[in-house]
């Protein structure tokens, strides 16, 4: 079995997964019988796709090893 090497990086970007899977099972079900406004679900939806793009960004920088944000991506992190 390979020794995983826990760096401060890596522990960092686990935590940062577990946290927020942990804190997304605790909130979606509180959305149960509550009907969001249009605002509420377009902010929502722009948030999932930060989320989306962030994670593909991580699984792109542990496959490849690189690291570097494509301008789309800076862009919709900075709210552009």
């Amino acid at each position: 079995m390979k020794k995983i090497d826990r760096t401060v990086e890596f522990l960092d970007l686990v935590t940062a997964c577990r946290s927020f899977v942990a804190a997304a099972g605790r909130t979606v079900p509180c959305l149960r019988d509550r009907t969001l406004s249009e605002d509420e679900a377009t902010i929502v939806h722009q948030n999932v796709a930060k989320a989306r793009a962030t994670l593909d960004w991580i699984e792109n920088a542990v496959d490849t090893g690189k690291v570097d944000m494509d301008d789309e991506l800076a862009r919709m992190l900075r709210g552009q």
